[in-house]
């Protein structure tokens, strides 16, 4: 039951199966340019380290140019990436294009549509069974983690030694107070910019494992939220007169294509 149902999320509800699909040249240009953009700005934080340390400027300059450069390519891959899902959710789904952003409560109701039919074909559109998938999947996301390849606090603990002898050789050429408390916030402030790269590190290659790799996790995780939302509307349904819509004993043989019934509910509406 948590397969078959994760199975078809994964082939027929995610927003990359109903639009990204169809762009996949913009979609890994984006995550190219998201990517190098990272790169510049641990290269400029390195840069500015080496700049502070030997007077070297080149490996900021570096970092600055090509995060400049990444950011402005980045800009327009988005805008592009926008502007042709607008068009695909018109010719594909027949919803009609958003004035900013593509993404509407349209195409949110369009997937939570495709769930609410596959629940109902299969009997498990109720409060108690979706309250059984809810735990299942949450157990599931305990059970699937990465593991920790880096982790900040052992880091930084072999990295003491070093700073202690950075540290005695920096306030070696100190000679007065103020230029004492400048090198002093330096230190702090390069640790604090040390430790937030760390993390981000972390989470940005969690991030990406589970968007490019494999997703399991990050589907999991937004199918969760998505059985969470349709037993409320169960639920609320359920204290109205006419109660709740009663589950389908019919199965369904296949993964029914989102795309044929989006343009039968566009031509519905």
């Amino acid at each position: 039951m948590l397969d078959g149902l994760f199975v078809f999320y994964k082939e027929n509800v995610i927003t990359y199966r109903l639009v990204f699909q169809f762009m996949r040249v913009r979609y890994f240009l984006m995550q190219f340019f998201f990517f190098l953009l990272l790169v510049s700005i641990y290269l400029l934080v390195y840069g500015l380290c080496i700049m502070l340390l030997a007077n070297e400027p080149l490996v900021a300059q570096i970092g600055l140019f090509g995060g400049i450069a990444a950011a402005v390519l980045l800009t327009h891959s988005m805008w592009q990436l926008n502007r042709k899902a607008k068009t695909i959710l018109e010719n594909q789904y027949g919803l009609e294009a958003a004035q900013g952003v593509w993404r509407t409560a349209a195409f949110e109701t369009l997937q939570a549509d495709l769930l609410k039919k596959y629940l109902l074909e299969n009997g498990l559109y109720a409060d108690d069974k979706l309250k059984l998938l809810i735990e299942g999947y949450e157990a599931a996301s305990r059970n699937d983690k990465y593991p920790i390849l880096l982790n900040s606090g052992i880091l930084i603990s072999l990295s003491v030694p070093l700073w202690i002898q950075f540290v005695t050789f920096a306030y070696k050429s100190v000679k007065t107070l103020e230029d004492a408390t400048w090198l002093l916030l330096s230190g702090v402030t390069l640790v604090l910019i040390l430790i937030s790269l760390i993390s981000f590190t972390k989470w940005f290659f969690g991030e990406l494992q589970d968007a490019v790799v494999t997703g399991d996790r990050a589907h999991r995780k937004t199918l969760i939220e998505r059985l969470q939302d349709a037993r409320l509307r169960y639920q609320k349904a359920a204290e109205r007169p006419d109660g709740p819509p009663a589950p389908s004993p019919r199965k369904i043989r296949g993964a029914a294509s989102p795309r044929f019934a989006a343009k039968r509910r566009g031509r519905s509406t």
